[in-house]
């Protein structure tokens, strides 16, 4: 792969701009990756075979910054290097940060701290959500990144935003048109290596994301267990060939790790523990098992909208009624929370004398919110309708504060406001503020979203005391 150079070092550009290289980024399957001074651009530069490998290069670039990547926050090449490197330029958001930084406990580092420090749980399930969304995006315009590693994944270095950037581009491309394959060791499809029959593709790309995945959330390598891990074998020898089975595999114990976060239930919802599951045992072979990136994304947004903060040790926990306190310090009581459910109602055309309370009849609950005092989310139109166009559209904004509920209605369009007794209903009109009593004392009112003669979905309200110290 190469040695890593001395910075500060400069490089030219094709066209003969002079660039400086400060910082190293990361490596990833055919070279580094470097920061130009000033931070908004990077530098890729190519080392080993892929340095000789030169042909059609300077074509391969123009035809990546021609693919369809408006909107999408895919680090584009700009420029190819100069003679005798091969590399390129891209694009760099300034405040960004290697994936790596999160999922890898430094030397003598505690886990945990760590694991506090690099935004706890909370952020990482939306850090990998975000990430997931860009690829299932990819996927959807039939393009395969082909490398998803914790080195390609940029993610802001400020716990207020979950923004992912991805970088090393150059082997994006349509799947149709694949000519062999490039990834990270550790981070690849079984079905790839060695120079296997299967060109990357969406599923591919989805078992190196699972991958990263549950590195970053339990900081443990779905295959390098304690056999491989204090053995003489090579590390990357033995991932690389699928000799060993998955550190968690459900009925076979033989390559158990006692590295990470061991109480998986803390960082691994039974969803996403399903998940990973489905990919490291029965994906193995079967690439159709494989989850793919837009069912990652759903899992990874819905485990975050259900974990709550402890003000105590400053980690997040999923919330489950059952605990009292923070099972990460058990410190403090389990702080008191606003549950929003977003319910498809099965029940028919209320005019045909069908009762129009909720909780009363067949449904279908779509996503479930946690608040804790103080904190505010939007609601998208996938988290409320389902499966719709303009899915990532917001449609309301939600504040819980000193026992009171704002809500916004970002929907564009009017929906109704109901008692918890079904007798009073108040329509909230587009961009209007609805305020209402969420304080434990009284059942919360509710919002219907309907077609004429007809309450299609429902957001209710409930409001779960702390728990018992």
């Amino acid at each position: 792969m190469g040695q890593p150079m001395t910075l500060p070092h400069r490089v030219k550009t094709a066209s003969g701009v002079t660039l400086e290289l400060v910082r190293e980024l990361g490596r990833g399957g055919q070279g580094a990756v470097y920061e130009v001074a000033g931070g908004r651009h990077a530098v890729k530069i190519l080392s080993g075979r892929h340095a000789a490998e030169t042909d059609g290069w300077v074509e391969r670039i123009q035809a990546i910054r021609r693919l369809p990547l408006e909107g999408l926050p895919v680090a584009r090449p700009l420029e190819t290097l100069a003679a005798p490197l091969v590399g390129y330029v891209m694009e760099l958001i300034v405040g960004m940060v290697p994936l790596s930084q999160m999922c890898r406990v430094p030397s003598g580092a505690s886990a945990v701290e760590h694991y506090r420090d690099t935004g706890g749980l909370r952020q990482r399930l939306k850090v990998l959500a975000s990430a997931a969304e860009t690829l299932a995006r990819l996927h959807a315009l039939g393009l395969v990144y082909q490398d998803p590693s914790p080195n390609n994944l940029f993610i802001s270095d400020s716990a207020d935003t979950a923004q992912v950037w991805l970088i090393d581009c150059d082997n994006l491309s349509y799947a149709t048109m694949q000519r062999g394959s490039v990834f990270t060791p550790r981070y690849h499809a079984p079905e790839l290596r060695h120079g296997g029959l299967h060109r990357p593709d969406s599923l591919s790309d989805a078992f190196a994301f699972a991958v990263l995945a549950f590195e970053t959330l339990t900081f443990d390598h779905p295959f390098v267990g304690d056999v491989v891990y204090e053995s003489e074998e090579d590390e990357e020898a033995a991932v690389l060939d699928g000799i060993h089975v998955f550190v968690d595999h459900p009925k076979d114990a033989s390559n158990r790790s006692s590295r990470g976060i061991q109480s998986r239930w803390l960082v691994l919802d039974e969803a996403l523990a399903l998940a990973f599951q489905a990919t490291f045992v029965d994906g193995l072979t079967r690439r159709d098992r494989r989850p793919g990136l837009g069912h990652w994304r759903t899992l990874l947004r819905a485990a975050a909208s259900r974990t709550v903060s402890c003000a105590a040790c400053r980690m997040s926990s999923y919330f489950d009624a059952e605990e009292q306190s923070c099972p990460w310090c058990d410190e403090l009581p389990r702080p008191a929370t606003l549950h929003t459910r977003s319910y498809l109602d099965l029940r028919g055309d209320p005019d045909d004398g069908a009762d129009e309370t909720p909780d009363r009849a067949p449904y279908v609950e779509r996503c479930r919110v946690v608040l804790s005092d103080g904190e505010e989310v939007e609601l998208a139109r996938e988290a409320v309708l389902g499966a719709v166009a303009q899915a990532e559209q917001s449609m309301f904004q939600l504040r819980w504060e000193q026992g009171r509920l704002k809500i916004v209605n970002l929907s564009g369009g009017s929906v109704e406001l109901v008692s918890p007794d079904g007798s009073k209903i108040h329509t909230l009109l587009a961009d209007k503020v609805a305020d209402l009593r969420a304080d434990g004392t009284a059942p919360v009112w509710s919002i219907r979203i309907g077609t004429a003669g007809r309450a299609d979905r429902w957001l209710c309200f409930d409001v779960v005391p702390e728990g018992r110290p």
